[in-house]
């Protein structure tokens, strides 16, 4: 199953919550992610964040972390090809706000603070986006950088094959079973 497959039966489980820039960008013709930046419009400080903030949310165990699964190169994707201008606008005040947060508290840009004052910030963050109100359909910071982190990990080989239990064809095919023993049969019409 493709990236696009995967997503389209995520939405379908998930129902609208997801943001349309993530739908639309994850289902879109492109196969593969662009391997160059030369399309993106973020800057090498807010892909560097970017960077750091997808492995405190998903980080490498036993099973591959954001960095592995390409996570970084997916939401520059979303954010510099498919959000719309508001959208991105939100976004990147957003990475500029997380870097000042930590900047204010921990007297040093994110990038340079230690994994602990990351977390830190993040989980603030999480707090704080649980009050917010936000304007229109713009969800607060976290909760766009959770989504496309999340999204862009399982929907990566990666998530979807050593994350999560990958199963080609699901439940085994038995021809002859016994009618008596299933009982009456499901019916999607009624």
């Amino acid at each position: 199953m493709n990236r696009r497959e995967l997503l389209k039966h995520t939405a379908l489980l998930l129902g609208s919550s997801l943001s349309p820039a993530i739908v639309a960008g994850a289902t879109s013709t492109a196969k593969e992610l662009p391997s160059s930046t030369s399309n993106s419009r973020l800057s090498d400080p807010q892909r560097e964040l970017i960077t750091v903030l997808s492995e405190r949310i998903i980080p490498a165990s036993d099973t591959p972390g954001a960095l592995e699964a390409k996570v970084p190169e997916f939401i520059d994707f979303i954010v510099s090809h498919w959000q719309t201008e508001t959208e991105r606008t939100a976004f990147l005040n957003g990475l500029s706000a997380i870097d000042q947060y930590c900047s204010t508290h921990f007297q040093t840009r994110l990038l340079i603070c230690t994994e602990k004052q990351q977390i830190s910030a993040l989980t603030a963050f999480e707090q704080r986006a649980k009050t917010e109100k936000t304007s229109g359909d713009i969800k607060p910071f976290f909760i766009m950088l959770r989504e496309l982190v999340v999204v862009g990990y399982f929907t990566s080989k990666p998530g979807a094959t050593q994350a999560l239990r990958h199963a080609h064809a699901p439940g085994a095919f038995i021809g002859d079973y016994p009618l008596k023993d299933v009982g009456k049969a499901w019916s999607p019409v009624y």
